[in-house]
């Protein structure tokens, strides 16, 4: 099975990466693709790379060299014994970052290669329901969560997530064993419990974590509630409650923003 087809893309997207992979030489990007695989060194290289590629309106060709990449990261989870399971599930975050950008733009699309830098390079893994990055705050060592855009959020799902992840860390990265868990998002924002019901699955999962920031100018929730950018609130879809009830909320001067919180003990329980 080629890498492709094992991470899940979509058939239109593996024909134009195919072909490609075919007609490129990677001699000439070899020491960017190599620092891809190291994490600290990755941004830096993926930017490089993006310049030796030249136009790539469709960003074919740095997924196309990502995905090359992934090829070396499986190796690593092989040798550390980290399931394949783990491994498609968090490399699923490839076909759906481009079933997003179809739904935003109307064509396969993949711009989210500054973000996933952190799959290939083994600092984020998806686990269950939820992501999990291994990284630093202030020079702490913390596990930061992650919302997919698929994730089922119920507490059962988030309870699951979270405790297999535990195991996930104690097995493979023992260093992170006594971290916190910690997360910054839209999902967060105190803002919705104005403009959903108690019951809501959001609700419940931002329940499990003590908020102590909120971020009220931060506007990235708009692309993921409304799948795109607007300029004009005016112009904001209706197609779901929460898009109705937050298009009148921000109309009326109201914020969303983002927060940041951290995990509480037994959480989702």
């Amino acid at each position: 099975m080629c890498m492709c087809e094992r991470i899940g893309l979509q058939q239109e997207v593996i024909e134009k990466v195919l072909a490609f992979d075919k007609a490129f030489s990677y001699d000439s990007v070899k020491d960017e693709m190599d620092q891809l695989l190291n994490f600290q060194a990755a941004n830096e290289a993926r930017i490089r790379l993006k310049g030796k590629l030249g136009e790539d309106q469709n960003g074919i060709k740095i997924l196309t060299c990502m995905v090359k990449c992934l090829e070396r990261t499986y190796d690593q989870y092989s040798k550390l014994g980290i399931s394949e399971q783990i491994f498609i599930d968090t490399m699923n975050c490839f076909p759906r970052f481009i079933a997003e950008h179809k739904a935003s733009y109307g064509t396969y699309g993949f711009d989210r290669d500054w973000w996933t830098i952190r799959q290939i390079g083994m600092k984020l893994f998806r686990i269950g329901e939820l992501e999990y990055e291994l990284t630093y705050e202030d020079e702490e060592k913390v596990t930061s969560i992650h919302i997919p855009s698929n994730a089922r959020l119920t507490s059962e799902n988030c309870k699951i997530s979270y405790v297999n992840s535990q195991k996930f860390i104690e097995t493979y990265y023992p260093e992170y064993k006594e971290s916190r868990y910690i997360c910054q998002s839209w999902l967060l924002s105190p803002a919705l419990k104005e403009l959903l019901p108690s019951t809501s699955n959001i609700i419940g999962f931002q329940e499990a974590f003590e908020v102590s920031e909120w971020n009220k100018e931060e506007d990235d929730f708009v692309e993921w509630v409304f799948k795109k950018k607007y300029d004009d609130y005016k112009e904001l879809p209706e197609d779901s409650s929460l898009q109705r009830n937050m298009k009148k909320h921000l109309l009326n001067g109201g914020f969303v923003g983002a927060a940041f919180g951290q995990l509480q003990k037994n959480p989702w329980c």
